[in-house]
C-alpha cells in the first residue's frame, strides 16, 4: 500500500507544470516534466502569479494553484489552501486524491464512517460521495478527475 501511495504521489508531483523561478503563469497542459520542491509547496507557490485567490462561501478565503490540466479538462492536479469549515456534502463533484501538507481534514460519510488525514497522509473521495467535511484549515496537493 505504501509503495502504491508513494508512486501515486511521485506521479502527481512529476506531472506538475508551473515555473516558480520565473513566477509567471504557464500553460496548464504541458509536454515537459516539471519538479516542484518541498520548499516551494510549503508556501511560495501560494504567492505565485499562478495562484488564484477566491472567497469561497463554505471555505472562506482559499488559494488554488492549478499545476496541470489535461487538454480535455477532465484531469487536474494542483495545490489548494483553505480556512476552517464544517459543511455537508450532498454529492462530491469529482473523483479526488489529496495529500495533506498542513492542517487536517475530517470526512464523515453518510453511514457514519469517519476518516481523518493529517500532514503526510492522503485521502481519496469518489464522485458522488455524501457526508460531512470538517477542517480547522489545510493545504493539500490534489488530483481530480471529472467523469460523466
Amino acid at each position: 500500500m505504501r509503495m502504491i501511495f508513494t508512486a501515486t504521489l511521485a506521479t502527481c508531483l512529476n506531472v506538475a507544470a508551473i515555473a516558480l523561478a520565473a513566477d509567471a503563469p504557464r500553460p496548464l497542459a504541458t509536454n515537459k516534466p516539471f519538479k516542484l520542491t518541498v520548499a516551494d509547496a510549503a508556501g511560495p507557490v501560494f504567492s505565485s502569479k499562478s495562484a488564484v485567490k477566491l472567497n469561497d462561501p463554505n471555505d472562506g478565503p482559499v488559494t488554488d494553484v492549478a499545476l496541470l490540466k489535461s487538454r480535455d479538462g477532465r484531469f487536474e492536479a494542483g495545490l489548494y489552501a483553505a480556512g476552517p469549515s464544517d459543511q455537508p456534502i450532498e454529492s462530491y463533484p469529482d473523483d479526488e486524491f489529496m495529500y495533506v501538507l498542513e492542517g487536517s481534514i475530517k470526512l464523515t460519510s453518510a453511514d457514519g464512517t469517519v476518516l481523518e488525514a493529517k500532514p503526510g497522509e492522503s485521502l481519496s473521495i469518489p464522485k458522488g460521495w455524501k457526508g460531512r467535511w470538517t477542517t480547522p484549515g489545510y493545504k493539500k496537493y490534489y488530483v481530480t478527475y471529472t467523469r460523466n
